[in-house]
């Protein structure tokens, strides 16, 4: 195996490191997150969907762009082709594949937005009495006043 080769090799493990690494960071401050919203007697499920919508609205459009400029920097590739594979209407072909997609995902996205949202409003209006979350200061008091009777 030439040198080059194990290079570019190491190369991309250590970029897959460093985005695993990432990921795991994400997913410690999360945690620590919730525990703190938990301690305070806070529910920290009502705030992670109003952060859920907000990032799904956010990758959605994220997405548009990405589609739209690969749409856009693929459109040239009709007119650099032969005309027996780009005898389309417009230049119009499967090279344009590739920026297309990520549209239907934005789409997709945009539209769970919108229906997770209308069903949260829903939801809000009655919180049932099962969820209610109280400092661990205070369930650990009632468990001690409960074994000492």
């Amino acid at each position: 195996m030439s040198t080059n080769i194990f290079v570019i090799l190491l190369g991309w493990l250590f970029a897959l490191a460093i985005f695993l690494g990432f990921l795991v960071l994400l997913r410690y401050l999360q945690h620590r997150e919730r525990m703190a919203l938990i301690t305070h007697g806070m529910n920290p499920n009502m705030i992670n969907k109003q952060h859920r919508n907000r990032g799904i609205l956010r990758a959605g459009l994220i997405t548009m762009m990405v589609g739209l400029s690969l749409t856009i920097g693929l459109y040239p590739v009709g007119f650099v082709l032969p005309a027996t594979i780009a005898a389309t209407p417009f230049h119009l072909g499967p090279w344009l594949l590739p920026g297309l997609i990520p549209f239907g995902v934005r789409l997709a996205l945009t539209i769970s937005y919108y229906l997770e949202q209308s069903t949260q409003i829903v939801s809000e209006e009655k919180p049932p009495d099962e969820e209610k979350v109280i400092p661990l200061k205070d369930h650990l008091d009632k468990e001690r006043r409960e074994r000492n009777r």
